[in-house]
């Protein structure tokens, strides 16, 4: 008999030991801290997802390459980062919202895209975009082409070999197949893309017809997204961007932007 008191006060001891420090042990314990784990997770999950919708609504944003536009400097279904402070500068590769409807009603999300839309993870499902390089902004006089075939602007030709599409490698897709001559209005800018036989670009747009179409020509800068600075996915085309140096040379516009359409063009658009 001795011998059972004895041993269910051994056994008492690490019971009374762990109430002497934490207090009788209380039904429910057990789920009240599971309760408090799972509130702090909450919390984490929440700030994290803060962290995210800040970051990508005022400093940088996945966007996926839709067409083939901008070979080769960017292939259809490259993942692109877009860097979203600064003021944007002539030479660089933006993604802006398809405002001008460019590009056609957009398909109907799937249903976990739109509500990662709705917790601004993903950009708005309802929206499109699109990827060109910005050659002319507000008040920029553009121009194709000189005598040797190049774009100018403000007078300064464009040397675009370095990222024009290579048919071979001596000899790259003409900067223009058509003229035009034009002042990009203010609030505005002239976009095309590096695959020019393949970017329905501003020149895509300028006319309807016999009939100039300024109001179709230019996105808004107010629709930049982003200038695109590396691709980050697939793995094996990972790289950064920069301003081509031809833009380096190109001078501030003389006059003020226009408020409206820019010098009007004659349509249709003649062949260089």
């Amino acid at each position: 008999m001795s011998e059972e008191v004895g041993s269910q006060a051994r056994a008492d001891k690490p019971r009374r030991a762990w109430e002497d420090e934490h207090g009788p042990k209380k039904p429910g314990h057990g789920w009240r801290a599971v309760v408090r784990w799972v509130a702090e997770f909450a919390v984490y999950m929440i700030v994290a997802i803060l962290v995210v919708v800040l970051v990508r609504l005022f400093v940088l944003q996945p966007f996926l390459v839709p067409s083939g536009s901008m070979e080769n400097t960017l292939q259809v279904g490259d993942t692109i980062v877009a860097w979203k402070p600064g003021a944007p500068q002539r030479g660089e590769i933006v993604v802006f919202r398809d405002d001008l409807n460019w590009l056609g009603p957009a398909d109907p999300a799937p249903g976990w895209k739109q509500a990662l839309a709705w917790v601004k993870i993903l950009p708005p499902q309802n929206e499109q975009y699109l990827v060109k390089r910005l050659i002319g902004l507000p008040g920029d006089h553009v121009t194709c082409c000189d005598t040797q075939g190049r774009i100018t602007v403000n007078g300064t030709p464009l040397d675009e070999s370095s990222y024009l599409f290579p048919y071979s490698a001596s000899t790259t897709v003409n900067p223009s197949d058509y003229a035009f001559d034009i002042i990009v209005p203010a609030g505005h800018i002239f976009v095309l893309g590096d695959h020019r036989d393949s970017s329905a670009d501003s020149r895509a747009h300028m006319c309807s017809g016999v009939t100039p179409t300024p109001q179709l020509t230019f996105p808004s800068v107010d629709a930049i997204q982003g200038k695109a600075f590396a691709i980050m996915r697939p793995l094996s085309r990972m790289q950064t961007f920069s301003v081509p140096a031809t833009f380096a040379s190109v001078p501030a516009p003389t006059q003020p932007a226009p408020s409206t359409g820019g010098q009007q063009w004659a349509c249709p658009l003649g062949h260089v």
